[in-house]
């Protein structure tokens, strides 16, 4: 169960990343809270609680950080 969970994350990420994201916009925030819940469900189901939302938040700021950081370089080389 937990690697069907961390393999989805790592494709639904993987994708985020590439198309990059726009803080603006709710959808681009649908792969934040996707990362969250895949984190939050892979430490909660190998440890405890505070394990899965530390790791919850770990794979929700890493999906939106880089994210929005492709999309901010995708900008700036149009420029």
């Amino acid at each position: 169960m937990v690697l069907a969970i961390f393999w989805m994350f790592v494709i639904v990420g993987l994708i985020g990343i590439f198309i990059g994201l726009d803080p603006k916009k709710w959808a681009s925030w649908l792969f934040g809270v996707y990362g969250f819940v895949s984190g939050f469900l892979i430490g909660f189901l190998r440890d405890d609680v505070s394990a899965g939302l530390k790791l919850g938040l770990l794979c929700a700021v890493a999906v939106m950080w880089g994210g929005v950081t492709t999309r901010w370089q995708k900008q700036r080389s149009k420029k």
